[in-house]
């Protein structure tokens, strides 16, 4: 992926997110960099766009998503966070809860869609149509 700012990106969703002692540094890494590459690829296919030609006006609004996709999944939250936020599920019968960590995260990423519909109306001023030629 060719995408310009990504370094930029990378370091700014770290400090939005940062690792917690509860997750190892290369599970982090991974979930930050495939989350990148995530949104980067859908706003890609949305827009028509190469990832080099994507506006500086759109890491923004690519920050917030990832950043509070991170927050909502609770996804780097402490150990004893863990236990009082992000409840990924309940189940009635036998008591059964379930909290966000890194690895569920990273299998529901390929699921996850960044693109909703606040964000296609924002990402449509900037999408191309396919077979035109633009200069």
């Amino acid at each position: 992926m060719a995408f310009p700012r990504l370094d930029e990106l990378t370091n700014n969703i770290k400090k939005l997110q940062p690792k917690t002692d509860s997750v190892d540094q290369a599970v982090y890494d991974l979930l930050i960099n495939t989350a990148i590459d995530k949104i980067i690829n859908d706003v890609v296919a949305f827009t028509n766009l190469p990832a080099a030609e994507l506006p500086p006006v759109l890491d923004t609004t690519i920050l917030l998503k990832l950043s509070g996709w991170f927050t909502d999944a609770g996804v780097f939250m402490t150990a004893n966070d863990r236990h009082t936020g992000a409840v990924t599920s309940v189940k009635e019968g036998d008591t059964q809860i379930n909290y966000g960590n890194p690895q569920n995260a990273l299998q529901s990423l390929g699921s996850v869609s960044f693109i909703d519909n606040d964000f296609k109306s924002f990402l449509s001023r900037y999408r191309r149509i396919r077979g035109w030629k633009y200069d």
